[in-house]
């Protein structure tokens, strides 16, 4: 049993940040133990998204190396070189989807750890770490999202040039 003394300062047990005490409030807590499941379950469905995308490549690429090894008229050999070139960019596509979704589905079970141990220590320190987690998802989010803006304007820009070219060479 511990011995208090009469004549120590008082001392608070109340969470609060004001005046920079270091500590976490019940309200930040209470959002982070409410975000922490939903944070997880998307970390694994994004996991088995990428094993999904990962396992779908494989045979998208050993079918394009069927086609591209088919004998027969050199007609029908540029078709069928053509769709294995169409076949490879597919199973390349969903190798590099599946790369970030993998990526993302570890900063977010990264950031649901870094929950666990900030709800658990109440370390403003732990808070931080949570919060680089979840800003390296997003910033992961945010490029992906650019770069796709970018890709469809670009396919916009070349379809709009596709149709200009073919109509006038119609003409």
């Amino acid at each position: 049993m511990s011995v208090q003394d009469a004549f120590a300062t008082p001392r608070s047990t109340v969470r609060d940040v004001a005046g920079g005490s270091g500590v976490l409030t019940d309200a930040i807590i209470n959002a982070l133990k409410k975000t922490r499941p939903w944070v997880l379950l998307l970390a694994i469905v994004g996991f088995i998204s990428a094993a999904l995308m990962a396992v779908i490549a494989v045979p998208i690429l050993m079918g394009s190396t069927m086609m591209s090894g088919l004998e027969g008229a050199e007609a029908e050999q540029l078709g069928a070189m053509a769709g294995a070139g169409v076949m490879i960019g597919m199973g390349v596509m969903y190798l590099v989807f599946a790369a970030i979704y993998f990526m993302a589905s570890l900063y977010l079970l990264r950031y649901a750890g870094s929950i666990k141990r900030a709800v658990s220590s109440l370390s403003v320190t732990d808070l931080e770490a949570a919060l680089d987690q979840q800003a390296s998802f997003w910033k992961l989010i945010g490029i992906m999202a650019l770069i796709f803006i970018v890709l469809m304007l670009g396919l916009f820009v070349i379809g709009i040039g596709s149709a200009v070219f073919m109509g006038s060479s119609a003409l």
